[in-house]
């Protein structure tokens, strides 16, 4: 079937995957290179000192215990050093998130349009919207560079994509009267662990989980079954994450928890402020206008075009906007105060999706193919002169982004220095004990700490969790950063 004379595809075949693919490698290849200079801290040497001491089983069943119920996304990085390492696996973890999420990406696409995942345009649409989501962090530290907090944040990004696309090949398998338990029993076992990943993602599964079973309510008991177990599944991962007695050991370090009203303003003020970031940034407007063009054409591709109301896109927009403040209130409500930068970065990647969401449907919408109408297709000249100005604005709002010019600051002048700061460390401490020197004073870090790699660091005062679990895993009594430890006294009373 040839197609027409022109349409968006057209110009996105010749220069605009161009352009767009040259902004990917950019975004791809500093945040990469970045991650190669990223080091253990704090609940990385927690973890890897209790499986060392413990057992893996018995550490995890501690920390369940103890201090989380997020069973999976603790043993994620309680495994991930046993494989690779602690500190020789540290670098690959940024390259293994994001081509994780590139070709989750692709897999989800593939399964919402009925296309190959190997197609140009599911690829090309992937790395955009991995380019954009990676350029919006808030903490790429936090969220990418340190393990524990990629590991149950990227991971659970990850499952979730591959959840949705699960849940679509379900549905389209029930609608053609075709076999679905394979299909299905992997969608209960990625449900399985992605709810105990974060509380984030948990949310938001067991959410989504709910609005398929409703949906489905009225199709008769043979076509509700499956998606009653999928919500029953995640009612009970659910639970179990809930009903870990460690929530409490550690909500109890927050003292303003459990206010109602602070954690509905809070939620509130920060949601709006969020949104407020988000949808002012360049690359998320310019990557809106892309994603516009490229999933129309992807919906022009489809073995089945998605059919899209009225009703849906103000659904979607609702969700879109609701997001950034209904998935801040539990966090605001257990501690009080604002969410964990990587925590925002988790509600960042579901807000992406239901915004690219609603993109697409608008568009479509627009454009008349989600309807039984003749096509509205624009004339070729204008056309292609409008995608060939937003591919460039894109490709422009990227290679500009603060996002980026951070990543490249921090790793042409500021990594290096603060990477070879912690190799002189650990020999240091390699050599103290070999020498029987096991009370240990290291020297303070005088440079300008890397933003987007640096997470957090041992303390000048030894008996901080942090430097207690540093030494733990290097076999020390006790470690801390030179420096003055006057005036913390109240502080050393509470960590006791």
């Amino acid at each position: 079937m040839q197609l027409a004379k022109f349409s968006p595809f057209n110009l996105l075949a010749r220069a605009g995957p161009y352009l767009v693919l040259a902004a990917f490698l950019a975004v791809a290849v500093l945040f990469v290179l970045l991650g190669q200079y990223a080091h253990p801290s704090s609940d990385d040497f927690c973890m890897a000192a209790g499986v060392e001491r413990f057992g893996l089983l018995a550490q995890l069943w501690q920390h369940y215990f103890e201090w989380s119920g997020r069973y999976s996304g603790n043993a994620f990085y309680a495994i991930y050093p046993l494989i690779l390492g602690l500190f020789d696996g540290y670098g690959y973890i940024a390259v293994f998130m994001i081509t994780l999420l590139f070709v989750a990406a692709a897999f989800f696409l593939s399964m919402l349009f009925q296309i190959s995942i190997f197609s140009r345009l599911v690829l090309l649409s992937s790395l955009g919207f991995v380019s954009v989501y990676l350029l919006g962090l808030i903490s790429p530290a936090s969220s990418l560079y340190w393990m524990a907090g990629a590991l149950s944040y990227q991971t659970a990004n990850v499952l979730l994509l591959i959840i949705l696309g699960l849940m679509i090949h379900v549905a389209r398998l029930q609608q053609l009267s075709r076999a679905y338990r394979l299909p299905l029993a992997m969608l209960l076992v990625v449900i399985g662990i992605a709810m105990g990943a974060n509380e984030t993602s948990m949310l938001a599964i067991t959410a989504l989980a709910f609005v398929a079973f409703v949906v489905r309510l009225r199709s008769g008991w043979p076509i509700l079954k499956p998606w009653l177990i999928v919500l029953l599944t995640a009612l009970i991962c659910f639970a179990v994450v809930y009903l870990s007695p460690g929530n409490a050991v550690r909500a109890a370090d927050f003292p303003l928890r459990h206010d109602f009203m602070r954690a509905v303003n809070g939620s509130l003020f920060t949601g709006l402020q969020a949104l407020w970031i988000w949808f002012s940034n360049p690359v998320l407007i310019t990557g809106s206008l892309l994603a516009a063009v490229a999933l129309f054409r992807l919906n022009d591709l489809a073995a089945r075009r998605l059919q899209v109301t009225n009703a849906w896109i103000v659904l979607l927009l609702l969700c879109t906007l609701l997001l950034p403040i209904v998935l801040q209130l539990p966090a605001w409500w257990a501690m009080g105060g604002w969410p964990p930068p990587r925590t925002l970065d988790a509600i960042y990647f579901l807000f992406l999706l239901s915004w690219f969401a609603t993109v697409a449907a608008i568009a479509l919408r627009l454009s008349g193919t989600a309807t039984s109408g003749p096509r509205k297709r624009p004339k070729p000249g204008f056309a292609a002169f409008a995608v060939t100005l937003v591919a460039l604005g894109f490709t422009w709002a990227v290679l500009a982004s603060p996002a980026l010019q951070r990543v490249k600051h921090d790793l042409f002048q500021a990594a290096s220095p603060w990477s070879g700061y912690m190799h002189q460390r650990y020999r240091q401490i390699d050599q103290a004990v070999a020498d029987g020197r096991f009370d240990l004073v290291v020297a303070d870090y005088e440079q300008v700490y890397p933003v987007s790699l640096y997470f957090n660091d041992i303390m000048r005062k030894p008996w901080h969790w942090r430097n207690r679990c540093y030494a733990d895993y290097f076999g020390l009594n006790t470690i801390r950063r030179a420096g003055s430890d006057a005036g913390l006294g109240r502080e050393r009373d509470k960590a006791k």
